[in-house]
């Protein structure tokens, strides 16, 4: 038996206190509605509600309830609920909705609301904090987007905000032009046609092309912009009301970059057809979108100097927008790319619907930040694209997605991902999505595979209900094992299975996964941290998605952080807007967060007293910024410290945009190795933890690097330059 199986018990009782059933209950005035979610578990014999909450009458996003139905009776399986009262009642909003809604609107820098804003409750940190919740249209530049943004009430402050945009017959190619070739005769449903001159549009899929040539003014759709391409129906059937269009031979580029081909628009719609008509196989009698629109050959007129061959602006990649209503904007987006066509590809059609799932079953999503002692998380939204990448699976029933589009677009290999996978937490999580999903999905295959499609496809239709919205890998994996043991209660599942189950899970390190690197090889070759940007609602920064371990080797004096991030986002002095937390001990930096009053506004005036703002504290030791060296590289280098000593180190993001600190790396070198002029720390005995010691971020000085000798025992140079740093003095503070 593993440590993490032996284990799990624990990690259920008390790592998820938050999300599951025995979460304190919330104030006596919370009103509950019960919605029953449109799917019939285990070939009927159970179902599934959500409870939304409202307070003093206006909703209280955040807080929800799971309740599943089965013959053994009703039972929470997950909830979310405030851990107290509001500060506010609705009446004593301090801003009225019209300046919160340009507030919002100012914030992603659109023209305005997409509707009128809300009043609600948005609970931060378990208490609910009385804001407006303004829904944004659908902005195509730089990329396509679509925001809901909360305003404080109170303050005007942006609170939070969260992306919607996710990244008849016919003859067509059963899952896509690689994987088979072979083109097949499909029955397409929800089609009527009966003639020629129809359109793809059916009861629950209506699918366009995406032309530059502006169509008839009435024809025009009402969320089309200047400079983009118009969306037409262009795929139209014959005579017979059949619709056999010409077909690409994706071995020539030409086919594979045709910004104007009828096959995009009809492959989307097959393939989404047969993703809900698959659904319901499991149960699930409706999708997000009672109307889905599609759009295929998505680009721009502008040309790019970037695409000197093209006549367009392509489009490299494929969206679910989560737009729902026709007259607002389409559901999903499948981009003409660079060198092949996004529309082709079923196993991206898959996975952007497969979106629409995790959308419908979950409570509140899959898509906010885990905010935890060892660092801020992007698992969530990680979860949401392996959960995306399962439906796909179970269409394709292969691991491969994406592989008529890796294959064909330069630089890719034979998929864009692959489920068939040995990546790992925290090995392989990086704070980017895509790569944070990958050792889940790993896992979720490697059970499929040993235990077969027949018993873990049901599981994810269980699992969705049950994840909060920053649910974190380990939430998720502790859920799928628990609908696992609820299998073999029931007798459908086998010990066996359990055991196949928690082996591919465990050898993940998905039950247990401090973000942490202590592989001294990996810590000192690098890795990338994706840094999440500054908010109004955040004080004074999120903390990075992972830390590193170094223990200072024998014959050495220093530690030296390095990082690869261009740009002059920051201040003259720091101009990444990076800062380096270092904590002096064999244990990671812990970081706390309470919400807190910021009782100054930037022009000086009164803010008030309402609690609405996450204040971030820990216990690191320094917090220092690195020296650049060249355009993109650098560097902080620190002597003073013992052979033997342990420190930790995070990353910290001060601007408002994400920023991506590749090649993060501690090291340590000879002393020989550098110059003098460095101002050493002190390493005086340990000493006690306590509020008030140690140094703040204003009591650091960092002077310009200096030319470093930096040679090595074969002659060879080392890129190292050195840091002054002066008052740096022993001790460790709660900031």
């Amino acid at each position: 038996m593993t440590v993490a199986r032996s284990l799990r018990w624990f990690g259920l009782g008390l790592g998820l206190c938050v999300a599951w059933p025995h979460a304190l209950a919330g104030p006596p005035q919370l009103a509950a509605e019960a919605r029953a979610l449109p799917v019939a578990l285990r070939d009927g014999a159970a179902t599934v509600a959500h409870k939304s909450y409202t307070l003093h009458g206006i909703p209280v996003r955040g807080a929800f309830a799971t309740v599943l139905s089965d013959r053994t009776g009703e039972r929470e399986v997950a909830s979310s609920r405030p851990l107290a009262g509001p500060q506010l009642r609705p009446e004593e909003a301090r801003i009225e909705v019209g300046e919160a809604e340009a507030i919002a609107a100012a914030h992603v820098h659109a023209e305005g609301p997409e509707a009128s804003g809300t009043l609600v409750y948005k609970l931060i940190l378990g208490e609910p904090v009385l804001a407006y919740e303004v829904d944004l249209p659908l902005q195509w530049d730089p990329e396509p987007s679509k925001k809901t943004i909360w305003v404080s009430a109170s303050s005007g402050i942006v609170l939070d905000e969260w992306e919607h945009v996710r990244s008849s017959r016919a003859r067509v190619f059963q899952t896509n032009p690689a994987s088979t070739p072979v083109p097949i005769e499909v029955e397409l449903a929800g089609i009527h046609a009966t003639g020629p001159g129809q359109p793809l549009e059916g009861d629950r899929i209506r699918s366009f092309n995406c032309t530059l040539e502006a169509p008839e003014e009435d024809q025009i759709q009402p969320w089309w912009a200047e400079g983009k391409c118009y969306a037409v129906h262009r795929a139209l059937s014959d005579e017979n009301g059949d619709y056999f269009l010409p077909l690409p031979d994706v071995i020539f580029p030409a086919d594979n970059a045709d910004d104007d081909d009828l096959y995009a628009e009809l492959s989307m719609y097959y393939h989404a057809e047969r993703f809900i008509d698959e659904m319901k196989r499991f149960g699930v009698d409706a999708f997000k979108c009672a109307l889905s629109t599609m759009l295929a050959n998505y680009r721009t007129s502008e040309l790019s100097t970037a695409y000197p061959d093209l006549d367009y602006t392509p489009l490299n990649n494929a969206y679910w927008t989560n737009t729902c209503d026709p007259e607002k904007g389409p559901t999903m987006i499948f981009g003409q790319g660079t060198a092949v066509d996004f529309g082709y590809d079923g196993d991206v059609v898959y996975h952007e619907l497969g979106h629409g799932m995790v959308s419908l079953l979950t409570p509140n999503g899959l898509g906010d930040r885990t905010l935890r002692s060892d660092g801020v998380l992007n698992d969530a939204g990680g979860l949401n694209e392996a959960i995306a990448d399962y439906f796909s699976v179970i269409l394709a029933n292969e691991p491969l997605l994406g592989d008529y589009v890796a294959r064909f677009w330069p630089g890719y290999g034979n998929a864009i991902r692959n489920a068939e996978n040995t990546k790992r937490c925290p090995d392989n999580t990086v704070g980017q999505v895509h790569n944070d999903g990958e050792p889940f999905m790993g896992a979720m295959w490697a059970a499929r595979k040993r235990i077969g499609r027949e018993k873990m496809d049901p599981v994810v239709f269980e699992l969705l209900p049950r994840l909060p919205s920053d649910a974190d890998l380990e939430t998720a994996s502790f859920a799928v094992l628990e609908i696992a043991e609820e299998a073999l209660a029931r007798g459908e599942w086998t010990q066996s299975d359990v055991d196949q189950l928690v082996r591919g899970f465990d050898s993940r390190g998905l039950y247990d996964c401090p973000r942490v690197h202590v592989d001294p090889d990996k810590v000192a070759s690098g890795a990338s941290l994706y840094l999440r940007g500054k908010t109004t609602g955040v004080t004074p920064f999120f903390p990075g998605p992972m830390q590193l371990r170094h223990e200072v080797p024998q014959g050495s004096d220093n530690v030296i952080v390095r990082f690869r991030l261009g740009g002059d986002a920051g201040p003259p002095d720091n101009p990444t807007g990076v800062v380096v937390l270092l904590k002096r001990a064999d244990e990671p930096i812990a970081f706390e967060y309470t919400l807190t009053a910021v009782d100054k506004n930037p022009d000086g005036s009164n803010k008030g007293s309402v609690r609405e703002v996450i204040q971030v504290s820990g216990d690191w030791d320094h917090q220092l910024a690195a020296s650049r060296l060249g355009d993109s590289d650098n560097q902080l280098v620190l002597r003073g410290f013992r052979p033997g000593e342990v420190v930790h180190v995070a990353l910290a993001n001060l601007t408002t945009g994400e920023q991506v600190a590749s090649g993060t790396s501690i090291v340590s070198v000879p002393p020989e190795f550098l110059d003098e002029g460095t101002v050493t720390v002190d390493v005086g005995p340990p000493e006690v933890v306590t509020d008030g010691q140690g140094v703040d971020a204003s009591e650091v000085h960092t002077a310009e690097p200096e030319a470093s000798c930096a040679c090595r025992s074969d002659g060879a140079s080392a890129p190292l330059a050195l840091l002054a740093l002066l008052g740096l003095r022993r001790g460790r503070r709660r900031r």
